[in-house]
Formats: C-alpha cells, structure tokens, sequence
C-alpha cells in the first residue's frame, strides 16, 4: 500500500515538473524568415518533446495501476496462505493432543 501512496506521489511530481519546464506562452513571430523557420522548427521539437513526455507519463501510470492491482492481488494470497496456515496449524495441534490421549491410553493397559 506504502508503495503505490508513493508510486502516485511520484508520478504527481514528475507531472508538475513537466508542466513547469514546458512553456506556456506562445511568442510572437519576429525577424527574417530563416528566423521565424526556426522558431517553428524549435516549437515543432517542443511540441515532439510534449507528447513523448505525455506518453510517457501514460505508460508510467499504466505500469502504477498494474503494480496496484498486482499488490493487492498479492495480498490476497497471503491472506489467503495464513488462513490455510492457522487452519493447518489447528489441525496439527488437534492430532498431536489426540497423540498424547492415545499414548496416555496405551500407558494405562496393563501389560
């Protein structure tokens, strides 16, 4: 449980630092045409960057939820496991207390 209130932690930081480091204004086409080429070539990269940052972020909360879903399945089966361990360990002690009864029994026949 700590690790997916972590995993969410995580992932809510990377998206804020991703949205603080993209820019937020669009600016204003200036200068020559070679100029204003290059602005569109540099804003074409940033907005290549974006998405790939996005998909990543999917991916990443893609592998959370089934990390989560994984966890608690996880748990599941060690509930499941010491359920069937107390079980097992009742009926042990049940057979060896019926053990001792038998042996206190076959001490008290006369030989």
């Amino acid at each position: 449980m700590k690790r997916s209130v972590y995993l969410a932690a995580a992932l809510a930081i990377v998206t804020v630092a991703f949205w603080f480091c993209l820019p937020h204004a669009d600016a204003q086409p200036t200068g020559t045409p070679a100029q204003q080429s290059e602005a569109q070539q540099a804003a074409a990269e940033q907005q290549a960057r974006i998405e790939h940052y996005n998909q990543l972020v999917r991916e990443q909360e893609d592998r959370a939820r089934r990390t989560e879903s994984l966890l608690e399945r996880q748990e599941k089966l060690m509930d499941n496991q010491e359920k069937a361990f107390a079980r097992f360990q009742k009926i042990l002690d049940t057979w060896e207390q019926q053990q001792k009864q038998y042996q206190a029994y076959l001490d008290s026949l006369k030989k």
